[in-house]
């Protein structure tokens, strides 16, 4: 398991994408489950197989990012997502 707490909030736009990519080509390649932290919501929707949302400490909904996007489980998500 590969374990990232918010790898690109410091990174310009750029290096954002490369790294972005980056990662995806590492998953790829070794097969490795990947848990990342971002609060990024444009980012975890396009690198994902799967979101998890909390709010206030707790687990509000486990879903494919189309799914958080079309289907928001909480008022919450939806303002999230949505932004």
């Amino acid at each position: 398991v590969l374990l990232l707490d918010e790898p690109l909030s410091n990174l310009d736009a750029h290096l954002r994408e490369e790294m972005q990519f980056e990662i995806c080509r590492i998953q790829n390649e070794v097969g490795i489950t990947t848990l990342m932290v971002t609060h990024d919501q444009a980012e975890a929707l396009s690198i994902s197989d799967r979101v998890v949302v909390m709010e206030a400490g707790r687990i509000t909904q486990v879903d494919a990012p189309y799914r958080l996007y079309e289907h928001p489980g909480t008022p919450f998500i939806s303002d999230f997502v949505g932004k």
